[in-house]
């Protein structure tokens, strides 16, 4: 994980990751396993002080390293909004993910929720496999209504603890448990808890 300071990473972040990127103002270069780096070039002085141009604010950063896949999250940050990238070190290679992704024990699936109340949201729950670079997606569920979901735990690869907050005609919690067999992943609903206001 990176902690972050004036919208870019701490200092202390690029002694942990020694070597593998440098930042030179707006811009962030990845260095990739093939001998080259990927850039991403962002704005920051659009997103500060009296001069703020929401449609031009835009900031890179590195949100954290995961040894296992060998990919970097980068944070695309947007004035009130954005997404992380899933960058694969070996290729450069990306998939957009709403939310901090979680990897499964042994790092064969990643799994993405997204909580965004600011705009449209293409998903809910999102799971892909890492057995390609890019991850292939091999799940995904979104909502009729209002539900926030969140992993609680990974009980192995294939099947993984959820828990959502629903806000429909009555707002409540509500447990699930998605599982993964041959013909792929499905969501089975659990125990349901009225919400206390």
């Amino acid at each position: 994980m990176c902690e972050v300071k004036d919208n870019i990473e701490e200092p202390a972040c690029q002694t942990k990751l020694k070597g593998m990127f440098t930042r030179n103002g707006d811009t962030l270069a990845i260095n990739l396993d093939v001998g080259k780096t990927k850039k991403f070039v962002g704005n920051r002085a659009a997103c500060d002080g009296e001069n703020v141009n929401v449609d031009k604010c835009l900031i890179f950063r590195v949100a954290r390293y995961y040894p296992q896949t060998q990919s970097y999250l980068i944070d695309r940050a947007l004035y009130e909004s954005g997404y992380f990238l899933f960058v694969s070190r070996r290729t450069g290679s990306e998939i957009a993910v709403s939310g901090e992704p979680v990897l499964s024990p042994n790092a064969k699936y990643l799994i993405a929720t997204d909580q965004d109340d600011t705009g449209e949201r293409e998903y809910d729950i999102a799971i892909w496999s890492m057995a390609t670079d890019p991850p292939t997606q091999e799940f995904k569920y979104k909502a009729k209504q209002y539900e926030n979901w969140e992993v609680t735990a990974w009980k192995d690869d294939t099947r993984i603890r959820m828990k959502a907050w629903i806000n429909g005609k009555t707002s409540y919690d509500q447990e699930a448990e998605l599982a993964r067999k041959d013909n792929g992943w499905t969501l089975v609903l659990g125990k349901k808890t009225d919400r206390k206001n």
